[in-house]
C-alpha cells in the first residue's frame, strides 16, 4: 500500500464521490480511480461501490479508512517533527477537553505558558464529549485528549491518569429534593445527562450500576452543558455535575449541590494519545507540562494566576 492510494481512499470517504476526491486532491479522475483499483488489488477485496447516491465504502473499506487516516495523519506529524527540530516550520497541536476538563485551572495557566514560549506553534482546542474524544484521538485527529471518564483497557491508546475528582448531584436552587440524602429517593425525579444513556462508561451509568439501581424513567438527553444548565435553572431536573464547578460563583450562586450519604464514582481525569513518545516535540512538552500541573492540582486550594 502507497501513501496516495490510501490519501484517496480517504478523500472518496470524506467526498463520496470520485470527481470531488479528485478535486480535493489534485488530481485527475482516471489518476484516482487508478490508484483505488490497485488498492483493491493489493488488498484482495472490493472496497467502494457506485450508486446513485455516489461512493459507498463497503465493510472493507470502512475499516482501511481508518487506517488511511491515521497513517497519513501519523505521516503529516513525522514530517512536522523532522521540521520542527530543524527550527524552519510552523508546527500545529491540536487539544480535545470535555466540559469538565476545560473547567480545571491549571489547564488554562499550562496553555498560556506555552504559548507565551511558543508563539510560534498554531493551537487548536476543540471540546467534546468524552467518547467523542477517544474516537478523534484513535484517528489521530487530536495529538491527545484531557478527558473526564473512566477509560476502559485499549490497546490502542496511550492513558496517562493524573488525578480524581469528586462528583455531585446538583439541581436549581430552592429545588424540592434538595434535602434528600439517599440516591433511591431521587429515582423518580427527573435528571438530564450530557452523554448518551448507551454509554456504559458514563458518569450518570455508573452511579446507578454502581448501587445496583435501575436508571431513572424520566431523563432527558442534552450534549450541551450551557444548555443542560439553562434548563435546570427554568425546571426541577437534576444533574450530575464535577466537584470543581462548585469553583464557580455563578454555579454556588444558582444550583444547589445534594449531601447524598451514598458515595458517587469519581472522574477520573487522564491525558490520552495514541503514543505520547511519537508526539510532535512541542506536542509532548504540552502533554508532559499539563500531566504534571495536574498531579499536583488540588481543587481546595486557592487558586493565584501565574505571570
Amino acid at each position: 500500500m502507497k501513501l496516495h492510494q490510501l490519501k484517496a481512499l480517504a478523500a472518496v470517504a470524506e467526498t463520496g464521490s470520485i470527481l470531488e476526491a479528485s478535486r480535493v486532491l489534485h488530481v485527475t479522475q482516471s489518476a484516482l480511480s487508478k490508484a483505488l483499483k490497485e488498492l483493491e488489488g493489493q488488498v484482495g477485496a472490493t472496497l467502494f461501490v457506485r450508486s446513485s447516491k455516489g461512493v459507498q465504502l463497503t465493510v472493507y473499506g470502512q475499516r482501511l479508512v481508518g487506517h488511511a487516516r491515521l497513517i497519513s495523519e501519523n505521516v503529516r506529524r513525522a514530517r512536522d517533527d523532522m521540521e520542527e527540530m530543524k527550527g524552519n516550520a510552523i508546527s500545529e497541536i491540536s487539544i480535545g477537553v470535555t466540559p469538565v476538563t476545560a473547567l480545571l485551572r491549571p489547564l488554562a495557566d499550562c496553555l498560556s505558558a506555552f504559548r507565551r514560549d511558543y508563539p510560534q506553534v498554531r493551537l487548536r482546542m476543540l471540546e467534546m464529549r468524552p467518547n467523542q474524544l477517544l474516537e478523534q484521538v484513535r484517528e489521530g485527529t487530536l495529538d491527545f485528549a484531557v478527558t473526564s471518564q473512566r477509560m476502559a483497557s485499549d490497546g490502542l491508546l496511550d492513558c496517562t491518569p493524573v488525578f480524581s475528582m469528586a462528583t455531585l448531584v446538583a439541581a436549581r436552587k430552592g429545588h424540592p429534593l434538595r434535602g434528600e440524602r439517599s440516591l433511591k429517593a431521587l429515582l423518580d425525579a427527573e435528571w438530564i445527562v450530557l452523554d448518551p444513556l448507551a454509554d456504559a462508561s458514563a458518569p450518570f451509568v455508573q452511579l446507578f450500576a454502581d448501587h445496583g439501581l435501575a436508571l431513572p424513567a424520566r431523563v432527558i438527553e442534552c450534549s450541551s452543558m450551557s444548555l443542560a444548565l439553562s434548563m435546570c435553572s427554568q425546571m426541577d431536573t437534576l444533574i450530575l455535575l464535577s466537584s470543581e464547578s462548585t469553583s464557580s460563583r455563578f454555579m454556588r450562586e444558582t444550583m444547589d449541590f445534594l449531601d447524598l450519604d451514598d458515595p458517587l464514582p469519581a472522574r477520573a481525569i487522564s491525558l490520552v494519545t495514541r503514543d505520547r513518545h511519537t508526539l510532535p516535540g512541542s506536542a509532548e512538552r504540552l502533554h508532559d507540562a499539563i500531566a504534571d500541573a495536574l498531579r499536583d492540582y488540588d481543587p481546595t486550594r486557592p487558586h493565584t494566576l501565574k505571570p
